[in-house]
């Protein structure tokens, strides 16, 4: 005899376990995922707890002026004592404090004015000596422009050297130049007068310009026992 089997309630039946297991699976999910967002959540939570005690910050002024106030009890406490070591009344501890403080901040207020003029001098100093260094390369330019030793001051004194140095600080023999040529232009009257005959001479020249004299001029042309022209 054979034996049907009902192959739907099989399949039914496996869907059923199927169906089942997904729920299963989602309801796991769903909790895996709210677990998630939670820690998310108090994560950004945490974030935003640290941030806020950050943009409070610290008032360093504040803690300045607490340790500043800590140092001068102190320091009230040493002196108060010390006074009171040496059989002072409290008047006369009290008038000996502010005598001290006084003193403390007159010689600090002469230590700072001492190193304000010290700074001074050595500004002073170092400018003086960056003047000579112009004046000095200014003087070797103007030797190469033929300036006269004459007008060399004026012209130094009129050229504005504010702009000749480089861009590494130090000083340009061109831009130099610019400043002198830059005064010659604007004073004529202070450029060098050019000669008429360039170069070196050799020889007398008295005796040649004698020689060609055409105007008639008597010039002493000495006498030598060889010269048969010689009367």
């Amino acid at each position: 005899m054979k034996k049907h089997i009902n192959l739907q309630l099989f399949a039914e039946g496996g869907d059923g376990n199927g169906s089942q297991n997904a729920g299963e699976g989602n309801n796991n999910t769903n909790h895996d995922q709210a677990g998630q967002n939670q820690q998310n959540a108090g994560q950004q939570q945490n974030s935003g707890q640290q941030g806020g005690q950050q943009s409070a910050g610290i008032d360093y002024d504040k803690i300045q002026s607490m340790l500043d106030n800590a140092t001068a009890k102190k320091e009230n406490a040493v002196l108060k004592s010390y006074f009171q070591q040496q059989g002072l009344s409290e008047d006369e501890i009290s008038q000996a404090i502010a005598t001290f403080k006084q003193n403390k901040q007159q010689q600090a207020s002469e230590r700072q004015n001492a190193n304000a003029n010290l700074q001074n001098e050595v500004a002073a100093a170092q400018k003086a000596a960056e003047q000579a260094r112009i004046e000095l390369t200014a003087t070797k330019v103007a030797m190469t422009l033929g300036i006269d030793a004459k007008t060399l001051p004026y012209v130094l004194k009129m050229a504005d050297f504010s702009k000749i140095k480089d861009n590494d600080g130090k000083i340009s023999e061109d831009n130099v130049k610019t400043a002198l040529e830059q005064v010659l232009k604007d004073v004529p009257a202070l450029k060098p007068a050019k000669e008429n005959n360039t170069g070196f001479q050799i020889g007398a020249g008295q005796q040649q310009g004698g020689n060609n004299n055409n105007n008639g001029n008597n010039v002493n042309i000495p006498l030598k026992r060889w010269n048969r022209f010689n009367n």
